[in-house]
Order: structure tokens, then sequence, then C-alpha cells
């Protein structure tokens, strides 16, 4: 029947996410809802069947994953396969999950048994046992549904030609530490697949994002320009269009360019960051990285001529922390699989099951680590992808977070405020074109926007001035980076200054931090929770003189929007 089934975005976990019981009624009013981010999902009626009529490539296989519905049903999900001519043969058969939270394991079929044949892949929910709860109809949810295969299957496109210039794809991560990648010393690793890119990759061991939030970090590394320069501090103030885009010049070059974004609020109506990009995939509400990657593969699948850019922005691992099972079980790859199916578990913490520490925000240590591994899976889909059509060795792969997060450091808890290494010291990578290559671990202070020149200059495009600079002349052959790094505080409300050794900041009122002024020495508190400020340091003088001039050049900020009630209440359930 036409009603049977229906495509829609669904939570990959669960619609609310917050116990009632532990957040103060005030708040619950506040902010009704606090959701897992966004999947595809095929909605299917309790005793339908749906078919579908596939040519297989080798090694197949399906997966997706079966989600608690709106209601809860006693109904059975069922798959099984038909070669022409023959008795469909069951593969799975399970009941349809009840609420729950986090979101269940996905479901991987083997389909190895028709490699190269045409199949007839059927879908079916066996009828209810009575009625749903609270009445309605009963449905199943299948989130993500795929049939992947190693090999090309018939009519599929052939290995995409090299273009003559390199193609660009930039990975901008929410919110991720770099002590939280293995790449960066973290033990047992989350994350196999951003370690397997690093090995082959430039690192920066000391890269500072250029601010403490995220669109006006992007901002930065989509101009080459610090906040002072262009202006935007907030979540919704667009930067201003006499701002050129890294998208803009890349555009003007004859490149094909694409944005996959996972937060609303990074859309072009508070960003402005579209300028340049020929099409901006935007989230509703947030979207988990498997939607966002999907939609990335989806735009890379369009046969073109030209090269790419490529902006893909993963929301994960921001709160709520909500990572679906074995992930949020503590549990990653045994090995980076690709695209091929995940056989084999290993832990990268003590396994079992974790609940929120922080009710309004529903953050727990151990779910954002959940986050990482899960994050890392997606993003070793994508890059497997591209190897298998021959792109990854024509293609810049740049991997950098906009900022990172408190995770109890400083007496905050899941969120991003204040000026430390916890907020600011973030992953960046880059893998060059060509065959796969040793990795270099680079060190020297460098900042995210100085990915601005680096890509142009990669894609033989000249970069217009700027306050950034290409890293590999920054580092790298005995240069030691930049003697200094700066960022700026969220709504404009203090910036800091960081040296090998030492860090100064100045916070005004406004922030969740305490005003005032902040100096660590890091050699001997890498941890920054000693405050030497007003101890007569003398690099308090030195540092606070260094940072005045540097914000001297600060701009008049660009103006800001109103929100409407629906995007505050959206920012408030982020934490903002």
């Amino acid at each position: 029947a036409d009603h049977a089934w229906m495509s829609i975005l669904g939570f990959l976990g669960a619609e609310e996410l917050r116990d009632p019981a532990q957040v103060p009624a005030a708040e619950r009013e506040r902010m009704p809802r606090l959701s897992a981010s966004r999947v595809r999902v095929l909605r299917q009626v309790a005793g339908s069947r749906i078919r579908w009529r596939l040519a297989l490539g080798a090694t197949p296989h399906l997966r997706f994953t079966p989600l608690a519905p709106e209601r809860s049903c006693d109904i059975t999900l069922e798959v099984s396969v038909a070669a022409p001519g023959r008795q469909p043969r069951p593969l799975h058969r399970q009941p349809v999950p009840r609420r729950h939270q986090p979101a269940p394991a996905a479901v991987t079929l083997d389909l190895s048994a028709w490699s190269g044949r045409e199949i007839e892949l059927r879908f079916a929910v066996a009828p209810a046992v009575g009625p749903a709860e609270g009445g309605g109809e009963c449905v199943a949810l299948w989130a993500s549904p795929q049939v992947w295969s190693r090999a090309r299957a018939p009519g599929e496109p052939a290995v995409r030609a090299a273009p003559a210039r390199p193609n660009v794809l930039l990975i901008g991560a929410d919110t991720l530490r770099a002590d939280a990648l293995g790449a960066y010393g973290r033990r047992p690793s989350p994350t196999p697949a951003l370690d397997a890119l690093a090995a082959d990759a430039d690192l920066w061991l000391h890269a500072h994002a250029t601010f403490n939030v995220t669109n006006p970090s992007f901002a930065s590394i989509l101009t080459g320009l610090y906040g002072k320069e262009h202006g935007v501090y907030d979540l919704k103030t667009p930067l201003p269009q006499a701002v050129t885009t890294l998208a803009e010049l890349f555009a003007a070059a004859g490149y094909a360019t694409h944005a996959v974004l996972s937060a609303q609020h990074l859309g072009p109506h508070n960003s402005g960051l579209d300028q340049g990009f020929a099409a901006m995939q935007l989230a509703t509400g947030t979207s988990a990285a498997e939607l966002a990657v999907e939609q990335a593969i989806d735009w890379l699948e369009q046969p073109r001529d030209d090269p790419f850019l490529l902006w893909l922005h993963l929301f994960d691992p921001h709160t709520p922390h909500s990572p679906p099972r074995p992930f949020a079980d503590g549990m990653r790859p045994a090995h980076p699989p690709g695209i091929e199916p995940v056989w084999g578990w290993s832990p990268f913490r003590p396994p079992g099951p974790r609940a929120p520490d922080e009710p309004f925000l529903a953050g727990e240590r151990d779910l954002y680590l959940g986050e990482v591994a899960y994050l890392d899976r997606q993003v070793g889909r994508l890059l497997a992808y591209l190897g298998s059509r021959g792109l990854l060795a024509s293609t810049v792969v740049a991997f950098v977070a906009d900022h990172g997060e408190n995770l109890g450091e400083h007496g905050v808890l899941y969120r991003h405020a204040g000026l430390w290494d916890t907020t600011t010291h973030v992953p960046l990578m880059v893998r060059w074109p060509g065959p796969p290559r040793r990795g270099r671990r680079l060190g020297g202070l460098v900042q995210t926007h100085d990915l601005f020149p680096t890509l142009l200059n990669a894609a033989g495009i000249d970069p217009p001035p700027s306050s950034a600079r290409d890293l590999r002349q920054l580092t790298g052959r005995g240069r030691s980076g930049r003697q200094a790094v700066f960022s700026e505080h969220a709504d404009g409300i203090g910036a800091s200054v960081r040296t090998r050794r030492f860090r100064y900041t100045e916070l005004a009122e406004g922030g969740l931090v305490a005003a005032g002024t902040y100096l660590y020495d890091l050699h001997l508190d890498p941890g920054e929770a000693a405050n030497l400020a007003g101890s007569g340091h003398p690099e308090e003088t030195r540092l606070a003189a260094l940072l005045a001039r540097w914000r001297a050049g600060a701009t008049p900020a660009a103006p800001a929007r109103n929100l409407s009630d629906e995007e505050a209440a959206q920012l408030r359930a982020l934490g903002y």
C-alpha cells in the first residue's frame, strides 16, 4: 500500500535523553526536549513488506540499525533474500526494540552467497500482536539501511580519473580535543581510522583553535582571519559578504564546491559561510556522523570533470553524548574496517554502560569518548570510499577540530567555556595527494586558520594576504612554527596568548568562567591549575603587552541577527 512505508529523519537514540526527574522543572520548561542526533530512517507499517531488486558486487553485506518506534508494539522485523525464480531465504528476524538509550548496535548481514548476482531484498514487519502503546499505528524503524559491495556491481561508475589539480576534502569535527585521539597519545586508542590517517599525514602536535566556539572558529578556518578581523563572535552573526572565503577562491578557480553540515546553527542563516559553495546540505537540528558521511558520499558519487572542494562538518562529539552501541559501551573496531563490516571489536576503556552525570546537557566523560569512537568509524568509511573510487590518491585530506571541550577540568563540565588547552588544543592533520607515505609528527605552534593558505597553495591557487600562514612554511625542515598563538573567547569577552611555555588570558564578565587575568607556566603546570596572575611573575607583563598589541587591530563586530524562539531553544539545548 502507498502508506506502508516512508523515508524520514529519525533519532539515533532517544527523543528525550534527559531523566526528567534530575532536571529542575524550570529547566524542563526552558528546554523541553534534548534529543539524539538524526539519521535517515525507513519507517514501515506493521503487516507490510517492501521489496527491492539489486545487482550485487563482490563480498556484499546489508547494514541497518533497528530503532525503537514512537509507540511500543509487539512486532517483529524480518529480512529475506530471493534469487530470481527461487523461494525467499530468511536471513534475519528480531523483535522491534522498545524505547531505549543508547541506540542499539547496527545489524550486519552477510550477502556473499549472492555475490555478483541479482537478488530481491525483502524487508517485512510482521503484523502486530495487540495495539500500539497509547493507540495509533504500529511501525518499525530501520535506520541507515544500506547494501555495500567491495567491488563494482554492473552499471556502477568506474574508478574516477585523477583531475589535473588535487581535490580537497576538509573534515571539521566539532568539540574534539587533541588528547582524545590515539594519534595524540590516548591509550587505548578509540580512533583506529584517524590513527591510520595520521600515519600517512602531516600531523601538527601543537595546533590551537582561534576560538572556543563553532561558528567563529570555522569562519577563521574558511577565511584565514582571526575573529578580530572577520567580526564573527557568536552563533548568530553571519560572516560579512565583503570577506572572501576559501570556497569563493576555489570556485573562481574552477572547482566544484559543496558543504555538508551537521548542526543547524552552522547554516548560512546564522553563519554566512555558504559564500562560494554551490550547494550546502543543512542539518535539521543535528545530524549523526553516519548521515553526514552518507550525504557526502552521495555527492561524491555524482559524475564531474572538475576537481572538488568538499567541506564536511561532523557534530559528534558535542553534547548531548549519545553514541550508539557498542561505542557507548566502550568498544571500537579492532582494526580500521573501512567500508567493510566490523567483525571484531576492542575496548578503549573498561567496557560497560554509562549514564550521564550532567543531566541538563546529558554529558558523561566515557560517553564523550564513545562519540569520538563513533565519529572515527564514520570518517574511516568515507576515507575507504575515496580509496575505492581511486580518489584518495588525488585528494588533499585535511582533518581539524573547531575547538575542544572541558571534561571536568577547571570546574567546567561538558562546555567549551574558557581559554585553556582543554578548549583550544585540537587535532590537525593533512594527508597530501599521492600514494601512502610515512607521516610526520610536527612540533611548533600553529593555528587552525593556517589551513586557509595551506589548502589554497596545495591546489595551486594564490592565497590573499591574511594573518594565516602555510603550515608547510611554518614547520618542518628546522622551522619551529609560530612564536605565539592567539585565541578569542565566544561573545568577545576575552582573549588568550599562548607561547611554548606560558599562557596568558584576559576575560571580562559574561561567561561561565570568572572574569580576570590568568597566567600559567605550562612546563611546571601542564594542567593549567595554578593561576600565577598577580604574583609578580615577569612573564605577565610581557604577555599582557603582547596580547594588547595583537588585540589593537580589532575590527568592529559584524551585525548580529535576531534569533527566532525555536532557534534560541535549539542553542540552549546545546548548552549555549
